[in-house]
């Protein structure tokens, strides 16, 4: 069964290894920054920011039942995606 998520961004300027860390953890820090992202100013909000903000419990809801879904599957790859020298991993593990 699936339990934790771990990212990998790899280009020739810089490599960010975020460990694996629980979907039941990296769900709750999408919830708290799309919380935090009502707090950005009015006239700094961009379009992405506010179709954050309108989107935001469809995202959460979406995010809840993925985080559900994935804890059924077996470990896999989601995301490996290259593009000349960078690459990008999503893997869920065990």
């Amino acid at each position: 069964m699936a339990k934790k998520i771990k990212i990998i961004v790899e280009s020739p300027e810089q490599n960010v290894v975020i460990p694996a860390i629980p979907l039941s953890a990296a769900a709750a820090i999408l919830k708290v920054v799309l919380w935090g992202s009502q707090y950005v100013p009015a006239q700094s909000r961009d379009e992405s920011v506010q179709l954050l903000l309108d989107n935001r419990d469809a995202i959460l809801e979406l995010v809840q039942t993925s985080v559900w879904e994935l804890k059924a599957c077996e470990p896999f790859r989601l995301v490996e995606v290259e593009s000349g020298p960078n690459r990008v991993l999503i893997d869920i593990l065990g």
